[in-house]
């Protein structure tokens, strides 16, 4: 009687799928520990090029989990781009080798690499200033982890597995350390805005995963990576947390439990006097109302001058990460100050083609039914959408990260989908009786 034999690369991917995910991020404080960044980089890049060719997918969610590890061990200076770039280049070079069919939203990224490179060697206005490289080289290299994503799509389950656990150790590691700026916590080499960006991630993700894994441990980092949230008094990264969290809890729910869930909240409020001005003085902090107001107006002023500056370069812009010196050398302004917004930025700096396409890819991507895990994706991008109206976070690798790998996921799943079937004619079921 024949037996089946065992496969040798069958049991190497799964030791790797086992061992090496795990691994990953505490291998990579050790070495920046105790051999420096740079060490730490090339070993991490040497294990995703051999992790690369069995399994790509594997190799995406050690990518993952890599870069938060790096970030809070202070390497994001240069070796932490350089080590997802490096990345990039071999998931797509991998990629190649298989082929790489031309599909829509391939095309969209194609349209924005070659936009947004254009915009930055030929800008419409320039300054004696040195140029910014390295904003475009980031943005480059999210596109291309976006691009291996669709390509290679890993298991939903396990990209919110990863982005909540990496989120609650950079949690824990950003409260032991305890950095604050005006009582507001700070770190990995980030304002407290951008710190709560990507902690509203975090906590996304761990509240997705006890709905949907139904395993109440989950709580546990969601919990401290919604207390360190707190402590960084963002009101932008409150609004992301909040948009990702009512996609998590209400998708997929009947409508009488949306409108529950909804007038439970409302009662809430209602009944309980003064609870929304105690919530808004625990969430802002020290900060007081005309420092707040003050934030609020220089922020307006700026998006309208990008919203000029749109529409007077609709074409080509004037120039990707060129904004802060058109805002300083304007009148109406007359100081160094970037948007804000990533979609006015990219419309200011890469023209109105560019904002298209980024919109029609987040629209793919998110205007589709979902089910189990991937409406955690959905709603991780669900957060970072509305926290791009509030920040510049597309050039940030730490925060952006877990969006290009789920919107790649979820870009992905909406291509293969198949179409529903249609309904059998009459002639067909008078024929099957």
């Amino acid at each position: 009687m024949a037996t089946a034999r065992s496969n040798p690369s069958a049991h190497l991917t799964a030791v790797i799928s086992q061992v090496a995910l795990p691994a990953a991020a505490p291998v990579a404080v050790f070495l920046v520990l105790f051999h420096g960044a740079v060490a730490a980089a090339a070993a991490a890049a040497l294990c995703l090029a051999l992790v690369v060719w069995p399994r790509p997918d594997v190799a995406q969610l050690i990518l993952l989990g890599l870069v938060p590890a790096m970030a809070a061990a202070g390497a994001g200076g240069t070796a932490l781009p350089a080590m997802v770039f490096g990345a990039v280049v071999l998931f797509l070079f991998r990629a190649a080798l298989n082929g790489i069919r031309l599909r829509v939203d391939v095309f969209l990224i194609l349209l924005l690499v070659s936009t947004v490179t254009v915009s930055c060697l030929l800008p419409q206005e320039t300054f004696p200033t040195e140029r910014p490289w390295k904003a475009c080289a980031l943005l480059l290299t999210g596109l291309g982890l976006l691009t291996c994503a669709i390509l290679v799509p890993p298991d939903p389950r396990r990209i919110a597995q990863v982005v909540t656990a990496s989120g609650a150790g950079v949690a824990v590691y950003l409260l032991a350390r305890g950095a604050y700026t005006s009582g507001r916590l700070t770190g990995l080499g980030l304002n407290p805005n951008y710190v709560g960006a990507g902690l509203a991630l975090f906590v996304v993700a761990g509240v997705g995963l006890v709905r949907f894994s139904r395993s109440w441990w989950w709580l546990v980092p969601a919990a401290v990576c919604a207390y360190a949230l707190v402590e960084t008094r963002s009101r932008g990264a409150f609004v992301m947390a909040a948009a990702g969290l009512a996609c998590v809890l209400l998708v997929g729910r009947p409508l009488r439990h949306k409108v529950l869930i909804a007038c439970a909240l409302l009662a809430s409020v209602a009944l309980l006097p003064g609870s929304l001005d105690s919530l808004e003085g625990s969430l802002t902090g020290s900060r007081t109302a005309t420092e707040l107001t003050a934030n609020t107006e220089v922020r307006k002023q700026a998006a309208l001058l990008a919203v000029r500056v749109a529409l007077d370069h609709p074409l080509r812009g004037i120039g990707y990460a060129m904004f802060p010196d058109y805002a300083r050398a304007s009148a109406s302004l007359g100081i160094y100050i970037n948007t804000h917004n990533d979609y006015l930025r990219l419309a200011a700096e890469a023209g109105l083609v560019t904002l298209a396409a980024l919109v029609v890819l987040l629209w793919l991507g998110l205007a589709r039914r979902y089910t189990g895990y991937h409406i955690i994706l959905q709603s991780l991008c669900v957060a970072y959408a509305v926290g791009l109206l509030f920040a510049n976070a597309l050039a940030d690798l730490f925060i952006s990260t877990p969006f290009w790998v789920s919107l790649g996921c979820l870009l992905a799943r909406s291509a293969y989908r198949k179409p529903a079937a249609s309904l059998p004619s009459p002639r067909e079921r008078r024929n099957a009786e």
